[in-house]
């Protein structure tokens, strides 16, 4: 007959694995959904970086192409509703279209256009606005035409 303690040390020894087996089995679960969440993130990284970098590309080709003036000049500049509204007949645009050479909504064209006084901007609008200012009706159409093409 065989030794009582002998089975018994072999019966704890067969449960113990038992157990261990089960709590393994739930934590590679774990560990294979934590890779598959890692190498989702590490894609989603990959696409943010390259829809960065085509960002940063388009940025540094706006600012080329962009009309450059002496900040002096932009802060000496007095621009009122009357001044737009003529910019805007001389090139021959609509509010549209130069509040699109301008780099603001229709609605501020608009609303500048319709304000008594000395207007205030936000931004680079007012650098904008004498850049378009300085434009002949050629260029201002050329310019358009670049942005929308």
């Amino acid at each position: 007959m065989p030794n009582i303690a002998k089975v018994l040390k072999d019966e704890f020894a067969r449960l113990a694995k038992k157990e261990m087996k089960a709590i393994a089995a739930s934590l590679k679960k774990d560990v294979v959904a934590l890779k598959r969440a890692a190498a989702d993130q590490k894609r989603r990284l990959a696409k943010v970086e390259r829809d960065n970098g085509r960002l940063l590309k388009s940025v540094e080709k706006a600012k080329e192409k962009s009309v450059q003036v002496p900040h002096e000049e932009v802060e000496s500049a007095r621009i009122t509703a009357k001044m737009i509204r003529s910019i805007r007949r001389r090139l021959g645009l609509s509010q549209a279209e130069f509040a699109q050479l301008a780099g603001v909504s229709s609605v501020s064209v608009n609303q500048w256009e319709h304000k008594a006084g000395r207007l205030t901007f936000r931004g680079d609008s007012k650098a904008n606005i004498v850049a378009v200012r300085k434009m002949s009706k050629i260029e201002a159409r050329k310019k358009l035409d670049e942005m929308q093409g």
